[in-house]
Protein backbone atom coordinates (compact mmCIF):
# COMPACT_ATOMS: atom_id res chain seq x y z
CA UNK A 1 0.00 0.00 0.00
CA UNK A 2 0.79 3.79 -0.45
CA UNK A 3 1.26 6.52 1.66
CA UNK A 4 1.93 10.21 1.35
CA UNK A 5 3.92 12.37 3.53
CA UNK A 6 4.73 15.51 3.39
CA UNK A 7 3.00 18.99 2.70
CA UNK A 8 0.40 18.74 -0.15
CA UNK A 9 -0.09 21.48 -2.92
CA UNK A 10 -1.72 21.90 -5.76
CA UNK A 11 -0.87 21.37 -9.26
CA UNK A 12 -1.70 23.96 -11.76
CA UNK A 13 -3.90 21.80 -13.00
CA UNK A 14 -5.54 21.69 -9.73
CA UNK A 15 -5.96 25.44 -9.20
CA UNK A 16 -7.60 25.53 -12.90
CA UNK A 17 -9.76 22.64 -11.56
CA UNK A 18 -11.05 25.02 -8.67
CA UNK A 19 -11.09 28.45 -10.44
CA UNK A 20 -13.66 27.01 -13.60
CA UNK A 21 -15.26 23.70 -12.12
CA UNK A 22 -14.59 21.45 -14.78
CA UNK A 23 -16.64 19.21 -13.35
CA UNK A 24 -14.13 16.28 -13.48
CA UNK A 25 -14.80 15.94 -9.66
CA UNK A 26 -17.71 15.21 -7.08
CA UNK A 27 -18.40 18.02 -3.92
CA UNK A 28 -16.29 15.91 -2.03
CA UNK A 29 -13.41 15.26 -4.02
CA UNK A 30 -13.61 19.25 -4.91
CA UNK A 31 -13.81 20.22 -1.00
CA UNK A 32 -10.81 18.25 -0.36
CA UNK A 33 -9.06 20.00 -3.42
CA UNK A 34 -9.31 23.12 -2.46
CA UNK A 35 -8.58 22.33 1.09
CA UNK A 36 -5.01 21.52 0.02
CA UNK A 37 -2.85 24.99 0.61
CA UNK A 38 0.93 23.92 0.68
CA UNK A 39 0.96 24.42 4.55
CA UNK A 40 -1.11 21.78 5.35
CA UNK A 41 0.20 17.84 5.87
CA UNK A 42 -1.02 14.70 4.07
CA UNK A 43 -1.68 13.44 7.06
CA UNK A 44 -4.07 15.96 8.21
CA UNK A 45 -5.97 15.79 4.68
CA UNK A 46 -6.31 12.27 5.24
CA UNK A 47 -8.22 12.88 8.30
CA UNK A 48 -10.08 15.59 6.58
CA UNK A 49 -10.99 13.01 3.60
CA UNK A 50 -12.38 10.83 6.46
CA UNK A 51 -13.88 13.48 7.84
CA UNK A 52 -15.88 14.27 3.85
CA UNK A 53 -16.91 10.26 3.56
CA UNK A 54 -13.87 9.61 1.85
CA UNK A 55 -10.78 7.40 1.93
CA UNK A 56 -7.28 7.90 1.34
CA UNK A 57 -7.61 6.45 -2.55
CA UNK A 58 -9.88 10.12 -2.91
CA UNK A 59 -6.40 11.56 -1.86
CA UNK A 60 -4.21 9.25 -4.21
CA UNK A 61 -6.73 9.74 -6.58
CA UNK A 62 -6.09 13.39 -6.84
CA UNK A 63 -2.34 12.78 -7.00
CA UNK A 64 -2.86 10.51 -9.54
CA UNK A 65 -4.54 12.42 -12.12
CA UNK A 66 -2.64 15.54 -11.59
CA UNK A 67 -4.54 18.29 -8.90
CA UNK A 68 -1.99 17.84 -6.70
CA UNK A 69 1.26 17.24 -5.17
CA UNK A 70 4.19 16.84 -2.13
CA UNK A 71 5.31 20.24 -2.15
CA UNK A 72 8.84 18.30 -1.63
CA UNK A 73 7.47 16.53 -5.49
CA UNK A 74 8.31 19.91 -6.86
CA UNK A 75 12.14 19.42 -5.75
CA UNK A 76 11.90 16.25 -7.08
CA UNK A 77 11.98 13.82 -4.51
CA UNK A 78 9.33 11.10 -4.53
CA UNK A 79 5.75 11.72 -3.27
CA UNK A 80 4.76 8.44 -2.22
CA UNK A 81 6.51 5.70 -0.21
CA UNK A 82 5.17 2.16 -0.11
CA UNK A 83 4.86 0.51 3.27
CA UNK A 84 2.97 -3.05 4.19
CA UNK A 85 0.41 -1.85 6.37
CA UNK A 86 -1.88 0.89 7.43
CA UNK A 87 -3.03 0.61 10.94
CA UNK A 88 -6.86 0.72 11.10
CA UNK A 89 -8.79 3.65 12.10
CA UNK A 90 -10.84 2.58 15.20
CA UNK A 91 -14.39 3.82 15.19
CA UNK A 92 -13.67 6.08 18.55
CA UNK A 93 -11.08 7.91 17.27
CA UNK A 94 -13.14 8.43 14.11
CA UNK A 95 -15.60 10.08 16.03
CA UNK A 96 -13.40 11.99 17.86
CA UNK A 97 -11.98 14.02 14.30
CA UNK A 98 -13.91 16.89 13.18
CA UNK A 99 -13.66 19.02 9.93
CA UNK A 100 -14.29 22.67 11.95
CA UNK A 101 -13.26 25.31 9.06
CA UNK A 102 -15.76 29.09 7.97
CA UNK A 103 -15.01 27.62 4.63
CA UNK A 104 -16.66 24.53 4.79
CA UNK A 105 -19.50 25.66 6.39
CA UNK A 106 -19.88 28.42 3.93
CA UNK A 107 -19.74 25.21 1.22
CA UNK A 108 -22.33 23.42 2.88
CA UNK A 109 -24.47 26.90 3.63
CA UNK A 110 -23.84 27.36 -0.50
CA UNK A 111 -25.32 23.84 -1.15
CA UNK A 112 -27.57 23.95 1.32
CA UNK A 113 -29.07 27.03 -0.70
CA UNK A 114 -29.05 25.34 -4.10
CA UNK A 115 -30.93 22.36 -2.63
CA UNK A 116 -33.33 24.84 -1.34
CA UNK A 117 -33.34 27.42 -4.31
CA UNK A 118 -32.37 25.77 -7.27
CA UNK A 119 -29.89 27.67 -9.07
CA UNK A 120 -32.08 30.88 -8.92
CA UNK A 121 -30.14 33.90 -7.73
CA UNK A 122 -31.55 34.82 -4.06
CA UNK A 123 -30.67 37.66 -1.85
CA UNK A 124 -29.03 34.87 1.11
CA UNK A 125 -26.86 33.34 -1.58
CA UNK A 126 -25.67 36.59 -2.40
CA UNK A 127 -25.11 37.62 0.92
CA UNK A 128 -23.16 34.40 2.19
CA UNK A 129 -20.98 34.59 -1.27
CA UNK A 130 -20.08 38.55 -0.01
CA UNK A 131 -19.48 36.91 3.74
CA UNK A 132 -15.96 35.79 4.61
CA UNK A 133 -15.97 36.54 8.36
CA UNK A 134 -17.84 34.10 10.99
CA UNK A 135 -20.22 36.80 12.17
CA UNK A 136 -21.38 37.65 8.25
CA UNK A 137 -21.35 33.76 7.97
CA UNK A 138 -24.03 33.55 10.92
CA UNK A 139 -25.98 36.33 9.77
CA UNK A 140 -26.94 35.17 6.00
CA UNK A 141 -27.29 31.71 8.06
CA UNK A 142 -29.97 33.57 10.64
CA UNK A 143 -31.73 34.84 7.10
CA UNK A 144 -31.06 31.52 5.42
CA UNK A 145 -33.28 29.74 8.78
CA UNK A 146 -35.82 32.17 8.30
CA UNK A 147 -36.32 31.54 4.52
CA UNK A 148 -35.93 27.73 5.07
CA UNK A 149 -38.72 27.27 7.98
CA UNK A 150 -41.03 28.74 5.35
CA UNK A 151 -40.59 26.11 2.78
CA UNK A 152 -38.91 22.88 5.00
CA UNK A 153 -39.85 21.09 7.67
CA UNK A 154 -38.81 21.42 10.88
CA UNK A 155 -36.76 18.22 10.99
CA UNK A 156 -34.73 19.22 7.89
CA UNK A 157 -34.29 22.90 9.15
CA UNK A 158 -33.30 21.14 12.39
CA UNK A 159 -30.81 19.18 10.62
CA UNK A 160 -29.14 21.64 8.56
CA UNK A 161 -28.86 23.82 11.24
CA UNK A 162 -26.75 21.11 13.33
CA UNK A 163 -24.61 20.33 10.44
CA UNK A 164 -24.05 23.80 9.69
CA UNK A 165 -23.17 24.79 13.83
CA UNK A 166 -20.77 21.32 13.78
CA UNK A 167 -18.66 23.11 10.92
CA UNK A 168 -18.16 26.55 12.07
CA UNK A 169 -14.89 26.69 13.81
CA UNK A 170 -14.84 27.26 17.36
CA UNK A 171 -13.69 30.94 18.42
CA UNK A 172 -12.13 32.86 15.69
CA UNK A 173 -10.02 29.98 13.70
CA UNK A 174 -10.66 30.30 10.15
CA UNK A 175 -7.95 28.01 8.70
CA UNK A 176 -9.13 24.92 7.17
CA UNK A 177 -7.74 21.95 9.39
CA UNK A 178 -9.09 19.04 11.35
CA UNK A 179 -8.77 18.58 15.04
CA UNK A 180 -8.94 16.06 17.21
Amino acid sequence: MESLFGLLEKTDRGRQEVARRSGALDGRRRALLIMVDGRTSSKEILACAGELGLDASAVFQLLHVGFIQTVSEADGEPAVQSFSEVPPVSAKSKAVLQRRSLAIARMYLMDAMVRAFGTTDHPVRRRLIEATDPASVEAAFGEFLGVLQEIATPSMVGQIEESFRSLMPVGNQDRIWCAV
